[in-house]
């Protein structure tokens, strides 16, 4: 599980693991993955006039197969 802080342009400023999967090899992957796809959209308007930054909390689930 990660928290992933985002600014209103959709830049990642944090990554922080909540709750490891007890390997930091799936843990770094997990945290990769977010660097690969950020930037994130940016914020509508509507959503900046309310919030400046927005915190994401996601559970990643890696499975063989």
């Amino acid at each position: 599980t990660l928290h992933v802080l985002l600014d209103h342009q959709g830049k990642v400023l944090k990554i922080q693991v909540a709750v490891s999967s007890g390997s930091s090899v799936l843990d770094d992957a997990a945290i990769n993955i977010l660097r690969i796809a950020s930037p994130f959209p940016a914020f509508s308007k509507e959503m900046r006039d309310k919030y400046d930054q927005l915190m994401i909390t996601r559970t990643w689930k890696f499975r063989s197969g």
